[in-house]
């Protein structure tokens, strides 16, 4: 094991220690080793890679600022880190619509009012939490000391939110340990994604059941008849400025809650620095290329982020695009396919279950409370009874 001495030198405040651990909060994925950070990731880590955690950080995306805890053991060994990282986001898109009007008429007089920077310890621009922590040691008490940090990086900042975000059901056995610290249980919109348990593309459809095997037959027909093809580019950077332009279309073309814009270096650092784990599946019609997806896998899941189109009416471009997506997690072999979050209804037509995410979160604000418990309401989804999709 990598000893904790060679993580690097600086970082925010002083070093924190007990008679069992260090916990030490770094200002940049750069002041620590690869190999150090990659030690504990185990199975499922590429978005909690030093990787690719330095290329979000290196796109420079707007108001966002990282940090770093990393806990070490008395000797030296790493036992536990995360990422966590400061974004300003604007609360009035969680607003019920009869309230959407009152924002408007405040920034007249207040121009940041519901603009909140929030600290979240989470992967960025992904789905999923950022806490990687050592096989073998006491979980519970490693979470509860992150939460902590999380905490004083919170009031470092001068941040009025924190949220360690996302989790499924299987995590909260370990992950609620973090109520006892005053943080609350809210839901976060859930996670869309396919078990994979067929050996090709062919026996996935085959095992669906007729009415939804018509339906992805029928819009693959439909696509390729407009003349429309997927391609798989596994070098892509030298296309950011299309990629991020078709990223904002669709961003803004998105109702309700909003976060990041991408920048270009996003496009550029997911093909500079993850290489062979990252391409993008792209839709190409009348000699132009018209969407794309960003995919990423590691030795567990293929994983679906940003999606991007031109602007004008959309047609049959998620559609053949996500089917891409499908077709590449399946070949690989992967456990699951994550699509993300959103479009509920049309992801669980082509196999996905969707599954509740949850978030832990506190402030130290009243009204900041106040909005939090609006959170549960406005961004939980009804799950519905899940389609019978498949034969099995």
């Amino acid at each position: 094991m990598l000893q904790f001495g060679r993580l690097g030198s600086r970082a925010l405040g002083s070093v924190e220690a007990d008679d069992q651990f260090c916990t030490k909060i770094y200002t940049s994925i750069h002041e620590i080793e690869a190999g150090a950070w990659d030690s504990i990731l185990g199975q499922n880590g590429l978005i909690r890679s030093h990787a690719y955690l330095e290329a979000v950080e290196d796109a420079s995306i707007e108001d966002c600022k990282y940090f770093y805890p990393v806990i070490t053991d008395l000797n030296g060994q790493i036992v536990a880190h995360a990422c966590v990282y400061t974004i300003v986001t604007d609360f009035a898109q969680i607003l019920p619509k009869s309230l959407a009007w009152f924002p408007h008429l405040a920034r007249r007089v207040w121009k940041r009012f519901l603009h909140v920077r929030i600290t979240e310890c989470a992967s960025p621009l992904s789905a999923s939490h950022s806490i990687s922590i050592i096989s073998g040691t006491e979980r519970k008490c490693l979470i509860r000391k992150i939460g902590k940090a999380v905490d004083s990086i919170a009031r470092a900042q001068r941040s009025s939110l924190l949220v360690v975000r996302d989790f499924l059901t299987a995590d909260r056995n370990e992950f609620d340990s973090l109520l006892g610290d005053g943080y609350n249980l809210v839901s976060n919109m859930p996670l869309a994604r396919i078990r994979v348990r067929w050996n090709s593309y062919e026996e996935y459809l085959s095992s669906m059941r007729s009415r939804y095997r018509k339906d992805v037959n029928r819009r693959l027909r439909r696509a390729e008849k407009s003349g429309q093809e997927v391609r798989i580019l596994k070098s892509f950077s030298d296309q950011s400025e299309l990629w991020v332009e078709q990223a904002r279309t669709v961003r803004e073309n998105t109702k309700g809650f909003k976060r990041e814009i991408l920048p270009l270096g996003y496009y550029q650092n997911m093909d500079s620095k993850l290489g062979e784990k990252s391409l993008l599946v792209a839709a190409k019609r009348d000699g132009q290329i018209v969407a794309h997806g960003m995919v990423l896998h590691d030795d567990s899941d293929t994983i679906a982020t940003y999606f991007g189109r031109n602007r004008g009416p959309a047609s049959q471009e998620w559609f053949h695009l996500v089917n891409e997506v499908i077709r590449i997690g399946i070949d690989r072999k992967s456990n699951y396919i994550n699509l993300g979050l959103g479009s509920y209804d049309a992801k669980s037509n082509v196999g996905a279950d969707v599954e509740p995410l949850f978030v832990y979160s506190k402030s130290t604000i009243t009204w900041v409370n106040w909005l939090m418990r609006l959170i549960p309401r406005t961004m939980d989804f009804s799950i519905k009874e899940p389609k019978r999709v498949f034969h099995d």
